[in-house]
């Protein structure tokens, strides 16, 4: 026990203060009667005045005492180890996707449910006072609950958690909830795994090459509770839809996978809205997996593949959504002379997918002279091939270079080219402001103008002089140049995704368009709306839901995609055990400072004496 106001005790010197009061009372005049011999023998004569006599010990005096002693308990606020301190307790909720697994029986009870029920367990035990703050792990952590709130407002936030996050670490959540219980407090860890051996940060620093990433170190201060249990599971690790322009029809590729010690019997099923578009049914051995490949008709727009199979406990990674690719295809236009450069270009350009000739007025890229400057229009991309200079002396001054070259790999533009054996025919003097992405000897070969509106790449070589046209490294830089002139049209570049990745895409091209539109652009998915930034390039961050999801440029639909579970580790759900790991320190609670409910009783009790001093002094006195 202590006093959180240990000058309130001064106040117990009202105890003898009381006690000489009572020595010292004040006498009445003597009043003589008859018949003084009708009194009892025990009545006491006391004699007129002021003088210190036998302490008279009544009821009144003892009252006096008690209410004196316990108005200075009061004034000196005891608080009892243990009874008047608060705990402040830090849960840290695995917001791992296997912790929705459900074990098998009718009641369908989740590693989530017995997460909760373990912490309602804990948070009823809780010290008078107590409060609580819940995190969730994820990719980015997030605090559901808190910080620091009573339990009964806490609880309700439960029901939002869902648990649904491919494989990722936990310590960034930890160390969020360290920040908490810095000073005072609980740290708990709910998950469905036993943590790995502990291991100190030198045995950690003397193991970083063998370590595995999820070994991280534990925090002394935590307590590790796993609610899971072994359970088998049959996933869809990876599906993928893939159009063809040329035919209108689309493949469908699934791959089934078995985290289980026993043959498993599942069943596949593909559908477009209600309408199957196909079915299959095997066997999946024991650790075993299958690939699977469906051939499906162009204008389907949305499947739905669901698995189902006997003692299932993962249902996350039994569903996919996949959105049907659409054809980006890019326009070019060839208008080079002489016609055996064009010939040369046509050529693989025609090899390369979704990729048609037309007029440089509607091109989305065009072919032209080097010699030339580019159409100040960012929307149409422009490649220059040289002679540079078409002047017979600068035609005579050109030279051949076999090498060395030297290739940015940076860029991706060159990306895969290696230029053996290339003879770089027709280079002569770059007087532009370029940036070089293939040079030798200080001579741009390939380069991009800089301080120009249109993106555009300067090839400073005859193709009649050069055997680059012949070699491997012709249709690779060629095919590079279409695909980013692709990637920068505007509109979704792909349509479906993993959990956890970027989602990026352009909206439009070049400058002034970003106020085309004064609609808001938003992200919609299960009926909620979520406002996007309007930029050239938008970029979601990782999305942590799986579905389809709408972007609307106001009430006109930009595009759809699907973003889907692919985890086959976390799938596995064969090592998952209960248990606990008690932390290796103790915390220390926190005391509280207000509402002593032992202050309160204790000022009843005095009103109780004052109330008996009162009817002795007014009442009994008098009667």
């Amino acid at each position: 026990m202590y006093f959180a106001n240990p000058w309130g005790l001064i106040a117990i010197v009202a105890l003898p203060a009381i006690i000489v009061i009572h020595l010292y009372h004040r006498r009445f005049p003597p009043l003589i009667v008859a018949g003084l011999h009708l009194w009892s023998a025990e009545t006491r004569q006391t004699i007129a005045g002021r003088r210190r006599e036998k302490l008279p010990v009544t009821a009144s005096l003892l009252l006096e005492l008690l209410a004196a002693l316990l108005l200075a308990i009061v004034l000196s606020e005891p608080h009892f180890s243990g009874l008047n301190e608060a705990v402040h307790l830090v849960a840290v909720l695995d917001g791992s996707a296997s912790m929705s697994a459900k074990l098998p029986g009718a009641d369908g009870i989740s590693f989530r449910d017995a997460a909760i029920t373990e912490l309602e367990q804990r948070a009823a035990h809780l010290p008078r006072g107590s409060v609580v703050t819940l995190i969730l792990s994820g990719r980015r952590p997030m605090m559901l609950a808190g910080p620091a709130i009573p339990w009964i407002d806490a609880k309700p936030k439960l029901a939002g958690w869902q648990p649904r996050v491919p494989r990722h670490a936990f310590e960034p959540a930890w160390d969020l909830g360290l920040q908490l219980v810095e000073h005072s407090g609980r740290l708990l860890f709910l998950t469905d795994q036993l943590p790995p051996e502990r291991k100190t940060r030198d045995v950690l620093a003397a193991e970083t090459a063998k370590e595995p990433a999820d070994a991280g170190l534990i925090p002394d201060k935590m307590e590790w509770v796993s609610v899971g249990r072994r359970l088998d599971n049959v996933a869809i690790s990876a599906a993928r839809w893939t159009f063809d322009s040329e035919t209108g029809t689309g493949k469908v590729f699934i791959r089934v996978q078995n985290h289980s010690l026993q043959p498993v019997n599942f069943d596949l099923v593909g559908r477009s809205g209600e309408k199957p578009v196909f079915r299959r049914s095997a066997v999946l051995a024991e650790r075993g997996a299958s690939s699977f490949e469906a051939e499906v008709p162009g204008g389907l727009g949305h499947l739905t593949i669901e698995l189902s199979a006997a003692n299932d406990g993962l249902e996350a990674d039994n569903r996919v959504d996949l959105i049907e690719p659409q054809a980006r295809i890019v326009t070019a236009a060839v208008d080079l002379k002489p016609a055996d450069a064009a010939r040369k270009i046509r050529r693989v350009l025609e090899s390369i997918a979704d990729v048609q000739l037309g007029e440089s007025g509607t091109a989305h890229l065009v072919f032209a002279a080097a010699g030339s400057l580019p159409e100040s229009n960012p929307h149409r991309w422009w490649a220059g091939f040289g002679p540079i200079s078409q002047d017979k002396a600068a035609l005579d001054a050109a030279k051949d270079l076999a090498g060395p070259y030297l290739i940015d790999k940076r860029q991706p533009l060159v990306e895969g080219v290696v230029l053996s054996g290339v003879v770089w025919g027709g280079v002569q003097p770059v007087t532009q402001d370029v940036t070089p992405l293939i040079s030798s000897s200080n001579v741009p070969l390939v380069a991009r103008l800089n301080g120009t509106r249109a993106v555009a790449y300067l090839f400073n070589i005859d193709l009649a002089r050069s055997n680059l046209p012949e070699s491997p490294d012709w249709p690779i830089l060629l095919a590079n140049l279409v695909e980013l002139r692709r990637e920068s049209l505007p509109g979704l570049a792909r349509w479906n995704y993993r959990l956890g990745e970027e989602v990026r895409f352009r909206l439009f091209e070049g400058e002034g368009d970003a106020s085309a539109s004064s609609a808001p652009l938003s992200l919609i998915h299960d009926g909620k709306s979520k406002p996007i930034s309007r930029t050239s390039l938008v970029e979601l961050p990782p999305l942590d839901e799986t579905g389809v999801y709408e972007i609307n440029d106001g009430e006109k639909l930009i595009g759809r995609f699907a973003v889907n579970f692919f985890d086959s580790e976390e799938s596995d759900l064969r090592k998952l055990t209960p248990g606990r790991r008690e932390p290796k320190t103790n915390a220390t609670a926190a005391s509280t400072t207000i509402d002593n409910p032992y202050s309160w009783a204790i000022l009843a009790l005095l009103l109780v004496i004052l109330a008996a001093l009162f009817a002795d002094w007014f009442v009994l006195k008098r009667t």
